[in-house]
């Protein structure tokens, strides 16, 4: 259970053309992919005993929106983890086991952002707007796990809502009950997606706010998580950073901030 929120966007320009062809399956306990082991190759030719793991829990994610006069966004995270020989679910991300190669690990994953989107009344740029909604994103993910940390990336499509692509790298160091993991990477989102979440349509123009259309851009981020194991079944994560925005983002008429702050807090029990 060492890493329980798949971070958003952390800071590698120099491996964004990577994110493109691997895209984030963070392999992590019982809060990510699946946890390394010495069974290599397709999940489902597995000789592997199938053990079954699960918890519940609750979480809250806050973020600075970087709408202009939105304030701070808070959207609850429902925590519910299960983890067995083929499945990996946490919260609103879903992955099905692929396979594993020595410390590489893939897999195919679901997830619903249910953060994304805004409506015409969240905020004064935004009135006349159409209200933009959450997506159920899919596509592969790996992690790669080194001596050195975990490499991670996913590329996901989300319809007419266009693909984005998330790349990170984190380190996990434990001091008794407490474990400590910086992390940095690079998400990638691609026109189409900018153009729904920060695109300004001919219909929506309004005085001080002229018509965009969105280009491909990339976040980049940093931050640090701590999880603290209260009781060998009770796990408490946060997870700080803070996101820079790409210009793809940033010259939209709608957006007043090129850095955004976020927070994931939560709370796991794990029955098995």
């Amino acid at each position: 259970m060492r890493k329980i929120f798949r971070r958003g966007r952390p800071l590698f320009l120099t491996l964004a053309s990577v994110v493109l062809s691997t895209g984030t399956a963070r392999a992590e306990g019982a809060g990510g992919s699946a946890p390394v082991t010495d069974d290599s190759g397709f999940a489902v030719l597995s000789n592997a005993t199938n053990v079954t793991h699960w918890g519940l829990g609750v979480g809250v994610g806050i973020q600075q929106a970087p709408y202009k006069g939105y304030g701070s966004k808070y959207t609850p995270i429902p925590l519910f983890y299960f983890e067995d020989k083929w499945i990996h679910a946490f919260g609103t991300t879903i992955d099905l086991k692929i396979g594993q190669w020595n410390s590489v690990v893939f897999s195919l994953r679901g997830k619903y952002e249910i953060g994304d989107g805004y409506k015409g009344s969240d905020a004064p740029i935004l009135n006349g707007m159409e209200t933009r909604a959450g997506a159920f994103w899919v596509g592969p993910a790996l992690a790669w796990h080194t001596a050195f940390g975990t490499l991670s990336g996913d590329f996901l499509s989300g319809g007419n809502k266009g693909q984005k692509a998330n790349l990170d790298f984190g380190k996990s160091f434990d001091y008794g009950s407490l474990s400590i993991e910086p992390h940095i990477g690079a998400q990638w989102f691609s026109n189409k997606y900018v153009d729904y979440y920060y695109g300004v349509r001919e219909s929506e123009v309004r005085a001080g706010r002229p018509a965009y259309s969105g280009e491909s851009t990339i976040d980049e981020s940093v931050g640090a998580k701590f999880d603290y194991r209260v009781t060998p079944h009770q796990l408490v994560t946060v997870d700080l950073g803070v996101t820079h925005l790409g210009s793809g983002i940033t010259d939209s008429p709608l957006i007043g901030k090129r850095f955004t702050p976020t927070a994931r807090i939560g709370y796991l029990y794990q029955f098995n």
